[in-house]
């Protein structure tokens, strides 16, 4: 039994339950030693992060005022004129002084009366009649209809035999059909005076002001002088018929009462003439009832000539005073075409838009920021999923048709050839006593860049004067050979299905210096070959001819191979695509990496490489690590050959 296998899995093990607890104390307590948080490294935090997101920030911000800006350009501007009438108190010599509350009475009449529908539909028949209306209208770009009113909406009748969907369908018809109103191409109806037509007390004074918005300013003022013209004549006409009214009404009273007076006047002479002659025939008592009668009926001519001459008295007042029979109105002034429009200026919006924007821009920052599940650092990997981190790779934008193995050759003192020489050093130059010869490279899921890092990672291996054999070992998407530019190298099932020599398949690309096993490109079962011990031998034989021995092997969630091609090899490069791979779907990954193995082999503590950086993004993170200084110190990094 290998006791140091088993050792060393108990040891690795532990160390991987301890390291949770282990982070959990340090975010809350801080590490061993340190000193207490203070806060202003949250603040910097805070910074950096609208730092980093400020491309984004900016973007939202610029994009999002110019559709502001050209949104509230397209809107057509809105003018407002005003004309204002006064509400003067009854003048007459008999009225009695007028009191605030009358007059605020009168006021808000004349308020309700200006607004209401019956008011509305005259202005509009007005307009709709009126040559110099429809000459601005026409200017103004409305479509001129030969229709002058729109009748009512009538009540829709509810039948007992309606359907949900008759009765939904007239629902929305009642509520949705007030916000898309179809005006039957009409240039201006009863609606736009009730939403644009404002009326309104000034201050506390008499005076009223009558307001209209169009987006004509000819438009607004015909309207309202219209309105206030309208109105004044309706009052005068009302005023009219109702004096004329009165005074006919008087005037039959006082014939009557002339002619009751004159009827009592009659009757009064004929009774005194009466007695005068019978009197010597006559007793005293009859002579006593006869003043009697003659005192009664002088009393009720009195009375009659009393009611006459009151009656004609209100006739002089009521013509004397024909105007002022209730409380008056007049206009004080009327409309003008406004220079100016009432609507508020766009470009006055632009500068706050922007700046409300710049603020949501940053909360969208932050939330993107907080919400991001990638690993960016090495001390990131390392913290989340328990294992070292190798290096980085940095993510190669700026060239073209170039694979990047060969700009390791072109440019030996790029960034990218610098990060992948410092994993090869990490691999077989720092501890060479303990310095793996077979090395799995895999990662999550595909598309991580595990390929090109393992392509790259043997041929600089190779220009350091290894001997180096690249497999290709991805049972489901081999793409080793489109890395290589290579389709005829040997494949390695003709080794191991075949019983033919390794060297004979084995395919050398002078080049790059390395040599190469494929893998077939036709879909195969790879579980009979991996449960036997022929790919361990192979393996093993292998080591003893080659220095290293790079495998690219599948991706581990969802695939089983990944997993048992991991106890053959000395050691295992996890792939972690930078800012991409979640942190969940790593630490699933990296589980079932440390699951037990049922074939008891130990499996050495893989190790993690973070590849595709985007260095100057990685940069603005400020980890203190190599990414930040091959940015900070490039004129020192980019150095030429010839320096």
């Amino acid at each position: 039994m290998n006791w140091t296998h088993i050792d060393r899995d108990i040891a690795y093990r532990i160390a991987s339950d301890i390291q949770p607890i282990r982070n959990i104390y340090n975010a809350k307590y801080g590490q061993p030693g340190d000193a207490q948080a203070a806060p202003g490294p949250y603040l910097i935090e805070l910074l950096d992060t609208l730092r980093r997101r400020r491309r984004l920030i900016l973007t939202v911000a610029f994009c999002g005022t110019l559709l502001a800006s050209a949104a509230a350009l397209m809107i057509a501007p809105k003018y407002t004129a005003a004309a204002q009438i006064i509400v003067e108190p009854t003048q007459g010599a008999n009225s009695p002084s007028s009191s605030p509350a009358s007059d605020d009475s009168a006021i808000d009449t004349h308020v309700k009366l200006l607004t209401s529908h019956d008011h509305l539909q005259r202005v509009v028949k007005s307009l709709l009649a009126d040559p110099e209306f429809i000459a601005v209208a026409k200017r103004s770009g409305a479509a001129v209809a030969p229709a002058v009113m729109k009748p009512p909406p009538a009540s829709p009748v509810i039948e007992a035999e309606t359907s949900w969907v008759g009765e939904l369908n007239r629902r929305l018809h009642i509520w949705i059909g007030t916000l898309f109103r179809d005006r039957h191409g009409a240039i201006i109806d009863i609606e736009d005076l009730e939403r644009y037509l404002r009326v309104a007390q000034e201050d506390r004074s008499r005076i009223i002001v009558v307001r209209y918005t169009s987006r004509s300013p000819e438009e607004s003022a015909i309207v309202v002088n219209k309105a206030v013209q309208l109105y004044i004549d309706s009052q005068n006409d009302q005023k009219s018929k109702y004096t004329s009214r009165e005074l006919a009404l008087l005037r039959d009273r006082i014939a009557e009462a002339r002619n009751a007076a004159t009827q009592s006047a009659t009757a009064v002479q004929k009774e005194a003439r009466g007695p005068t002659t019978a009197s010597q025939d006559q007793s005293s008592q009859a002579a006593q009832d006869s003043n009697t009668r003659i005192r009664e009926l002088e009393r009720e001519a009195a009375a009659s000539a009393l009611i006459y001459s009151n009656l004609r008295r209100r006739e002089r007042e009521i013509l004397d005073q024909r105007g002022d029979i209730g409380s008056i109105a007049r206009i004080v002034s009327l409309a003008t075409p406004p220079n100016q429009p009432s609507s508020h200026n766009p470009i006055l919006f632009i500068l706050p838009t922007l700046i409300i924007l710049l603020i949501g821009g940053s909360f969208i920052a932050v939330i993107k920021e907080q919400s991001d599940r990638g690993l960016r650092s090495e001390q990131d990997v390392k913290d989340t999923l328990g294992i070292p981190c190798v290096g980085f790779i940095p993510r190669l934008s700026d060239i073209r048709n170039v694979k990047p193995h060969q700009h390791m050759l072109t440019e030996p003192f790029s960034a990218y050839t610098e990060s992948i020489r410092s994993v090869v050093g990490e691999l077989w130059l720092t501890t060479p006593q303990r310095a793996p010869r077979t090395v799995l490279i895999s990662s999550s899921v595909p598309g991580e860049g595990k390929t090109t890092a393992a392509v790259s990672i043997a041929v600089c291996a190779a220009s350091l004067g290894r001997r180096v054999l690249m497999i290709d070992l991805d049972f489901k998407r081999p793409s080793v050979s489109r890395e290589l530019g290579n389709s005829t190298a040997g494949e390695i099932f003709d080794v191991l299905l075949r019983n033919q020599s390794a060297a004979d398949i084995t395919t050398h690309i002078p080049d790059l210096g390395i040599d190469y096993l494929a893998m077939p490109t036709s879909p195969l079962d790879a579980l009979p070959i991996l449960s036997d011990q022929r790919l361990p031998l192979l393996l093993n034989e292998l080591s003893k001819t080659y220095d290293s021995i790079i495998i690219d092997g599948p991706p581990l969630l969802g695939i089983i191979e990944s997993r048992l091609l991991a106890p053959m090899a000395d050691k295992v490069v996890f792939v972690v695509k930078w800012g991409s791979t979640r942190r969940e779907v790593a630490q699933n990954a990296i589980s079932l990496l440390r699951a037990p193995n049922r074939r008891g082999d130990g499996i050495d503590i893989p190790l993690a490489l973070l590849t595709q950086v985007d260095l100057k993004m990685h940069a603005t993170y400020r980890y203190g690590d190599a990414g930040e200084a091959l940015v900070t110190y490039e004129n020192y990094y980019s150095r030429s050959a010839q320096s």
